[in-house]
């Protein structure tokens, strides 16, 4: 690596690395998000920014692949990775980089713009509350009248085993 387009490249390529190398969506947002949210010691670091910016793009690109589970999810990614994006506006802002905030600045726009318009189709959570714990089998078909949803809600609700779900947690609506 003797020039900064070495590195940059370099950097691109361990970002694309990381994405590539976990299948899940969620896993790659969550390391992503990880790598996206370092802040070196010595602002304007020029390597911790391209690294940095490396892992945003693709966080960014991770979110298109990413399938929540309801409005709620699809909304709380969208303000995490908007805020993400956000932040390196403003570093670049502050740093005179034109050019890179205007290119962090439209690709948060189309983030935002994506995953507000797939969580409009998405359920939203609604508290679920018992007077005692009940079977997941139960639960699932005197909410939705489908028994084959006791897993999602014991997902849900956390609970270690489905004969005995908590009475009270978030779950789907519909």
């Amino acid at each position: 690596m003797s020039t900064p387009a070495d590195f940059a490249a370099a950097a691109q390529a361990l970002a694309a690395a990381l994405r590539a190398a976990t299948d899940d969506p969620a896993d790659q947002v969550r390391l992503l998000a990880a790598l996206a949210a370092f802040a070196p010691p010595a602002a304007g670091d020029p390597a911790g920014d391209l690294c940095r910016r490396a892992a945003l793009t693709e966080l960014a690109r991770a979110t298109a692949d990413y399938r929540a589970a309801s409005y709620e999810e699809a909304v709380a990614l969208r303000d995490m990775v908007c805020g993400l994006l956000s932040d390196e506006e403003i570093r670049a802002a502050d740093q005179g980089e034109d050019a890179t905030f205007g290119a962090f600045r439209a690709l948060r726009i189309a983030v935002a713009r994506d995953l507000t318009a797939r969580a409009a189709d998405l359920a939203r959570l609604r508290t679920v509350q018992t007077a005692a714990p009940l079977p997941a089998l139960v639960l699932a078909n005197k909410l939705y009248g489908d028994a084959g949803r006791a897993e999602e809600l014991t997902e849900y609700a956390g609970a270690a085993n489905p004969l005995f779900l908590p009475t009270r947690f978030r779950a789907r609506e519909r």
